[in-house]
Order: C-alpha cells, then structure tokens, then sequence
C-alpha cells in the first residue's frame, strides 16, 4: 500500500486536544474520523476506526502504533478483531508496527 500510514497516537493526542477544545466537528483530515471514538483499548480502538472506514466506504488504510501502545503479545489480538471485516497485515518493526488494513466490508 503506498499511501501514508495515520499516526495512532497522534490521531488520539488530537482527538482529546479537539475534544476539549472544539464544540463541533473535531476537523481531522479524513472524514471516517469523525465517526471514530478511541478507546482505551488500542484493539477495541483500531476496530471501532476499521468500522467508521467501512460505513464510510473507505476500502484500505494504514496505520502506525507503537509498540508502548500495542505491544507485540496484542499482535494476534488485534488480527482475530478486525479478522471478520477485513484484511489485515502487521508489519512489525522494533519501536511500532504498520497495520495494513484492506478489503473492509463493514
């Protein structure tokens, strides 16, 4: 996949941020975002975003997570989550990973 991977802990440190600070519509550059709750949970959190990107009609994205966030052992977790509505590839890296999600049918 070749388009820019969303920033995970980025994405949340601005939800919060927007959420305190903006009464409506929380501006984040892609509009499934909106829809999109993070939850304490990354799994819970990236399965909840992977459900906004299919009602919305987005079909594949990538997104970047450190490893403090999710860490290697919540791997397979995360990949038996999204597994009944999509896709999905983990490229792991030492610090993060890239969760390659594709073919959403939600």
């Amino acid at each position: 996949m070749s388009e820019q991977a969303i920033n995970y802990e980025q994405l949340v440190q601005s939800y919060e941020n927007r959420l305190l600070n903006q009464l409506r519509s929380h501006g984040v550059d892609l509009d499934f975002l909106e829809m999109w709750v993070p939850d304490e949970d990354p799994v819970s959190s990236i399965l909840n975003m992977v459900e906004a990107a299919g009602a919305f009609g987005v079909e594949s994205f990538t997104i970047r997570v450190n490893r403090t966030t999710l860490p290697a052992a919540r791997t397979d977790d995360l990949k038996s989550a999204l597994a009944p509505i999509c896709d999905v590839e983990v490229d792991e890296y030492e610090d993060h990973c890239l969760v390659q999600i594709s073919s959403i049918t939600a």
